[in-house]
């Protein structure tokens, strides 16, 4: 009997590796063609940060906020675009032993929800911070307002959302603009209507 269930397994072998391997109809392997949107971002680039108390004024009359630097590297042919940073400078002799709030952080599109997801590691708060958004006016705008995801550094210590937006400008240049919000003040039915606070500009100018 046991020798007769040794050949029956031997030949259903192939069929259950062939059926693991089958992708269901429509799916098509590899790096989504939307990941091509991001593939400029790949290489070494130098970061200027700025600030300002009123986003009206010209770019040029923000505050500097100290420089940075980060790299981006690709995965599997594109699928995902990975982001180690430098980070923000904490200033003077840094805080806590640390010089910089420096952060890991993964690019992706999901084809089966439609949406471009980010998910940054810091090397402070050592949080897996998770965000999603898409393209809008040219813009890729993320936030993790519908992901669980947060901070405790809200009002009075309470949950705080971010959102960060992408705009690219040109191959050898782009800029991110951070901003965060109460999680109780979010306006649940468009994120994007919000009043976020504006929080700093990272200009990205290719290193040459």
């Amino acid at each position: 009997m046991s020798k007769l269930l040794f050949i029956m397994t031997f030949l259903m072998t192939p069929l259950i590796i062939t059926s693991q391997t089958d992708y269901s109809p429509g799916f098509e392997a590899g790096s989504p063609e939307q990941m091509s949107t991001l593939l400029f971002l790949k290489g070494k680039w130098e970061i200027a940060l700025k600030w300002t108390n009123d986003v009206t004024q010209p770019q040029e009359k923000w505050l500097s906020a100290g420089d940075s630097k980060s790299e981006f590297v690709d995965y599997y042919d594109g699928t995902f675009i990975h982001e180690k940073s430098l980070g923000f400078p904490l200033g003077g002799e840094g805080h806590e032993g640390f010089t910089h709030w420096a952060y890991n952080s993964v690019f992706s599109y999901d084809r089966f929800n439609k949406i471009y997801r980010y998910v940054a590691f810091d090397n402070i708060m050592g949080l897996t911070d998770i965000y999603q958004g898409d393209f809008i006016e040219g813009k890729l705008i993320l936030t993790n307002a519908k992901t669980n995801t947060y901070n405790n550094q809200g009002t009075n210590g309470s949950n705080q959302k971010n959102r960060l937006t992408l705009i690219p400008i040109s191959e050898n240049h782009f800029e991110v603009t951070w901003e965060n919000i109460d999680e109780e003040k979010l306006n649940q039915n468009n994120v994007h209507e919000s009043d976020w606070n504006f929080v700093i500009l990272m200009v990205y100018k290719r290193k040459e």
